[in-house]
């Protein structure tokens, strides 16, 4: 009896969300991960570098009000990943700003191909996500209105 428990227990947390990722970042993994799964592609595993190095990047557009891959000290999605102790030289990022959920920045990622391109390459089996909500963000040059939520996954391959 104690050993079906464990079982239990051990396969439960296995397919427990990450304790780092919050709901915004599970949604867009479970919407990618289902996409992927439709190609006929493995799902990506959540890791936390990469998360990181996500979650620092959104960070920076939102505060520093830009929107690039290319970040504001001339970064790279491979080296901000570096930087967050990730090694790897298979790298691809996928930005967004202005979509107020997971379903709104996916549905604009699939709508792209560069994006979707990244979401349904099957090479890449890690990934990181990273979501900057800033309320009191200010429009980017030349636009209107205030982005407020800034999205960023790096996509890997160790």
């Amino acid at each position: 009896m104690l050993r079906r428990f464990f079982l239990i227990l051990v396969a439960a947390l296995a397919f427990a969300a990450p304790v780092w990722a919050g709901d915004a970042e599970n949604q867009v993994l479970a919407q990618v991960n289902a996409a992927r799964a439709k190609k006929g592609c493995a799902p990506l595993v959540m890791d936390a570098k990469l998360s990181k190095s996500a979650y620092g990047h959104a960070k920076a557009m939102a505060e520093k009000n830009f929107f690039s891959h290319t970040g504001a000290n001339g970064s790279t999605s491979k080296s901000r990943a570096h930087a967050a102790g990730y090694k790897s030289n298979f790298i691809g990022e996928n930005v967004g700003m202005g979509q107020a959920s997971a379903a709104d920045v996916f549905s604009n990622w699939m709508a792209s191909k560069g994006h979707r391109a990244n979401i349904l390459d099957c090479r890449f089996s890690e990934t990181g996500i990273g979501v900057f909500y800033q309320p009191d963000d200010k429009p980017l040059p030349g636009r209107t209105y205030a982005a407020k939520y800034y999205w960023v996954e790096v996509f890997a391959r160790p």
